[in-house]
């Protein structure tokens, strides 16, 4: 398993050759997808040995003793508990020392390869195939896997003498085309508005407009959803107005692999069109490669600016923009460069860079050790849980998204928020939803609810890694197994996109051309930054918190939302109406069946501990 290989090199035996030193397999490779494709892919014959490799040699450095002092500082309980390093002095304890930077190198460039970077966190070597497959002792094969064409690495192995330096390599097996779709995508059905059919009357809370024109559900009339929440809403309905938090001097950074130019200025139109501050000079940073082309068109980043932005309308934003060229990953590149200058203080990714098992990334490993060092220098990780529900694949096999899985982030689940009148905090249900459409003739719902399965939070447990410390005793060992392993998510925050946070967005229209347009955000993806902006205030209040997740499972489950149950059929079932392209559809949160995930009171695989408090916040000022 994977888990065997995170906190350190794993060494397997050396095998003798005649035609050289002995070599040792490269580790940290198990369960990815590399792995995967040769696995279960077709061999199509050998590849060209003229085509050209780029390697990523990710070093081991001290592993074993960076993930010790990254759980010491992230606990409460330990005397080394906040006790965090700078991004040098990472470097100078668990790094690896420069003469071992150069003799990896060396070792590189006499298999003829060039060497293209080489610094603490890797080595970045160029050549052929031929000179790549000496270098590390295989042999290079085509395959097609899931109709995409495919050159990997069979075994790939480095000399014994090198093994304590390698954390793993990258970039030996790697897509050489992209998936053709056999023909013109498929169309739905659900093409034009029914005539007749009901406008939405957009209340401003939950509970303001009863749809008294549409057919009851569950043997009581439905209300009408409001259209989109304001960000001033969502903060009360949390309980952080009052606190006298903003996020002020703190920095959020946005994990970004677009270079979506409009995320400023898409931001501070809607903050000045909704009452709330815009940026000031110098509190909005972009940190973008030279080969990042510019995107106008707005999405998944400029709402999670916009997200961290409503819950800390003060904190400083660092939109950090990833580059395949120096680790063949742009979202590892983006989480390095936080990491090594320091970027910021709580960081959130609304990103997914694969499954474990068997689509992990194949630098996982790698991302691993640069989680453990931002948790050693005071720097939060939060990502998004998914929105695949319980994550099976078809063929049986249960999977958890990463990074969220992994033990070195917070990962944030979903849920649907009814903010009543006065905005308070109505009712929060796990974002499970199911939904149908009100019938031709517009007197039942077709079918009867709750009707087909809609988008969910994703969640569940890790087959590859340990249960990590601060989840003993509070995650249920129903969920967590035996041996018990890391489960997601750690917590949640509002993500039905039918229930949720207005965003600008600059969008293309049909013809090509570009508006601005508000809307509903959703998704995990909003979830994240949104709780990447209750982070920010936390450290505001009790200053850097590194890997958060110890803290947060210390704090007593009344300082979370108890995110309600929705059992659907039942006389109290909860369910609400919105219009969705000219159609009017009934949407039932909660239905955790549906989305192969599991409810419990307390914890769930839907929001994890649940969503933030006043108490919350505030335990922050009383307490580590």
């Amino acid at each position: 398993m994977l888990g065997s290989l995170l906190t350190a090199t794993v060494l397997m035996p050396a095998t003798a050759s005649a035609n050289g030193p002995a070599r040792v397999p490269v580790g940290g490779s198990e369960g990815t997808n590399s792995s995967r494709v040769i696995r279960e892919g077709t061999r199509t014959g050998p590849a060209d040995p003229a085509a050209q490799v780029t390697a990523q040699v990710f070093l081991a450095g001290d592993s074993r003793r960076l993930a010790g002092y990254a759980r010491a500082v992230s606990d409460p309980r330990d005397l080394r508990y906040g006790h965090f390093l700078t991004p040098g002095q990472v470097r100078a304890r668990f790094g690896p020392a420069q003469q071992r930077i150069d003799a990896v190198s060396g070792w590189l460039r006499g298999t003829g390869l060039s060497i293209v970077g080489a610094g603490p966190r890797a080595v970045v070597a160029r050549g052929t195939v031929a000179q790549a497959a000496e270098a590390f002792g295989t042999r290079f094969e085509n395959y097609t896997y899931q109709e995409i064409p495919f050159r990997a690495a069979l075994d790939p192995t480095v000399p014994a003498e090198f093994g304590p330096d390698i954390l793993t390599v990258t970039g030996l097996t790697v897509a050489t085309g992209t998936w053709q779709p056999p023909g013109p995508a498929p169309t739905t059905s659900r093409t034009a508005a029914r005539a007749g059919t009901p406008a939405g009357p957009c209340p401003d809370h939950y509970g303001d407009t009863p749809a008294a024109d549409l057919p009851s559900a569950y043997g009581h009339p439905v209300q009408w959803a409001p259209c989109g929440y304001t960000p001033r809403q969502v903060r009360d309905a949390y309980g952080i107005t009052g606190t006298g938090l903003t996020g002020k001097g703190v920095t959020v950074g946005i994990i970004s692999i677009g270079n979506e130019v409009n995320a400023l200025p898409d931001a501070n139109r809607f903050a000045a069109e909704h009452g709330e501050p815009v940026f000031a000079p110098g509190r909005f940073t972009a940190y973008v490669p030279a080969d990042a082309a510019p995107e106008e068109g707005s999405g998944e980043f400029a709402m999670d600016v916009q997200a961290a932005h409503a819950i800390a309308p003060q904190a400083n934003i660092a939109f950090v923009v990833g580059s395949r060229a120096p680790y063949g990953d742009a979202v590892l590149d983006s989480v390095a460069q936080i990491v090594d200058r320091h970027l910021a203080d709580v960081v959130s990714g609304s990103i997914i860079v694969g499954f474990t098992p068997g689509y992990a990334p194949d630098a996982l490993v790698a991302y691993e050790r640069a989680f453990q060092e931002g948790a050693v220098e005071g720097i939060t990780f939060t990502f998004a849980s998914g929105d695949s529900g319980g994550g099976d694949l078809g063929d049986g096999v249960r999977t958890v998204e990463y990074p969220a899985s992994s033990p070195w982030v917070t990962a944030v689940g979903g849920t649907t928020l009814a903010i009543g009148p006065g905005n308070s905090h109505r009712w929060e249900i796990g974002w499970a939803t199911d939904e149908t459409s009100l019938s031709a003739d517009g007197t039942s719902w077709d079918p009867a609810p709750p009707g087909y399965q809609g988008k969910a939070s994703g969640g569940g447990t890790s087959t590859v890694f340990p249960q990590p410390f601060y989840q003993r005793g509070v995650v249920p060992t129903a969920f967590a197994g035996a041996p018990p392993m890391r489960t997601v998510p750690d917590v949640a925050a509002l993500a039905d996109p039918d229930l949720c946070l207005l965003v600008g967005e600059t969008d293309y229209n049909l013809d090509g051309s570009l508006s601005y347009k508000v809307g509903n955000g959703g998704g995990t993806s909003l979830s994240s930054p949104a709780f990447a902006g209750v982070e920010a205030l936390l450290v505001q209040e009790h200053g850097p918190l590194g890997l958060a997740n110890p803290a947060l499972y210390a704090r007593p489950r009344s300082a979370y939302h108890a995110i309600a149950d929705n059992p659907a059929g039942t006389p109290d079932t909860v369910a609400f109406a919105v219009v969705s392209h000219g159609f009017v559809d009934l949407i039932t949160p909660g239905q955790y069946a549906d989305a192969s995930l599991t409810y419990a009171p307390g914890y769930d695989t839907v929001t994890g501990l649940g969503s933030p408090t006043r108490q919350l916040i505030e335990s922050f000022r009383r307490q580590p």
